[in-house]
């Protein structure tokens, strides 16, 4: 039945649909965007949008012949009341939006990540999503990707044995992107709970930069915040090597390397690993004792793009009841791993313990 879900969506910038300018007609991953995703599907039907500038939310109304806007989301969310909200602003304006969604009527939210600015922000918006019983995933689109599902379901299933670690190469900022790798390693995993961690931010001066002329943000220790670095919006630190500790014995490996996202789950038997962003995704396991008794298997993974599944997921979990598959709770591992990179490195990189003890350190991301 066309339409029958009423979607709104707060904030109308790249991902709320004005990426699909970027990538080229005939990519595979589209639709990527809110908007054009929610177009694509028809049981939903976008019925209003709102943004908190006007000159953007003009643009997005005439890129897409949106005409019912709105510079204020909770007049837009009283006055809609949609079924499915989108959230796609910066991380540091994401949380009364989402509380304010849950808090009054929204079903469904499809939540851009990082999820907000601090673990107290945090704690308020599952609060918010558990007491209304609110159907939510966010923007870790690998987790809804069919081949890291693929692979996800290979390793569940035995065919590397008893997972042991995870390689996670990639380069990146801990609020806005790190939750990609460390949604997609929880995953591979099982969802384990994390533990422990351990790692390093990168700072001005750091012998380890791969972009030194990059404008890193400041730790105000007086405020415990981080600050926005001179003609920044944000204030989103770059990750150097860290590691997680899952429930299961697994550690993750996080290694800051400049290319595409390659990762590796060192299983008893065997490696399941993806290369290049999920161009290809293969598993290797062991048949003897010689270094050539192995076996492999290709995955070729077909099917809708990761924002489409995304949303059907949350169409699903209206319908069944059945938890998401990025559900507040989950989400909530791969946020408190964020936060404790960040203390342990203002603890000169020693352990800290999940869930981190302190909800306080602001850091302002995109």
């Amino acid at each position: 039945m066309a339409g029958r879900y009423r979607v709104a969506i707060i904030g109308t910038g790249r991902m709320g649909g004005l990426i699909e300018d970027e990538i080229p007609l005939g990519d595979p991953n589209l639709p990527y965007g809110h908007y054009s995703a929610y177009q694509y599907i028809q049981e939903t039907e976008v019925v209003a949008v709102a943004n908190r500038g006007a000159e953007r939310l003009q643009r997005f109304s005439e890129r897409f012949g949106v005409t019912n806007t709105y510079l204020d989301y909770r007049e837009m969310i009283d006055k809609e009341q949609p079924d499915i909200v989108s959230v796609t602003t910066p991380s540091f304006a994401r949380a009364e939006p989402l509380i304010y969604c849950a808090e009054n009527g929204v079903r469904a939210i499809y939540s851009e990540k990082g999820l907000c600015a601090s673990l107290a922000e945090a704690d308020r918006i599952r609060d918010a999503m558990t007491r209304n019983g609110v159907a939510f995933n966010w923007g870790a689109m690998r987790r809804h990707n069919v081949g890291f599902r693929l692979l996800a379901d290979a390793i569940a299933a035995g065919e590397i044995g008893e997972p042991e670690a995870v390689l996670m190469l990639t380069y990146t900022d801990l609020i806005k992107h790190h939750p990609h790798t460390l949604d997609l390693v929880s995953m591979l995993l099982g969802d384990p709970q994390p533990q422990w961690v351990s790692g390093r931010l990168i700072e001005a001066g750091d012998p380890f930069d791969p972009e030194p002329r990059r404008a890193h943000p400041e730790y105000d220790a007086e405020n415990h915040r981080y600050l926005r670095s001179p003609g920044w919006e944000v204030a989103d630190p770059y990750v150097g090597h860290f590691q997680v500790g899952y429930a299961n014995g697994a550690v993750g490996y996080f290694i800051p390397h400049r290319g595409f996202l390659d990762v590796h789950v060192l299983g008893s038997e065997g490696t399941a690993y993806s290369l290049d962003n999920g161009l290809m995704f293969e598993l290797r396991r062991s048949t003897g004792s010689n270094p050539d008794d192995v076996t492999t298997r290709k995955l070729y993974p077909e099917g809708e793009t990761p924002t489409v599944n995304t949303i059907r997921d949350l169409i699903n979990s209206l319908e069944t009841g059945e938890p998401t598959r990025g559900n507040i709770d989950v989400t909530m591992q791969s946020v408190e791993v964020q936060f404790a990179v960040a203390h342990s490195h203002l603890a000169g990189g020693a352990r800290v313990e999940v869930p981190v003890a302190d909800r306080s350190l602001y850091i302002p991301g995109g």
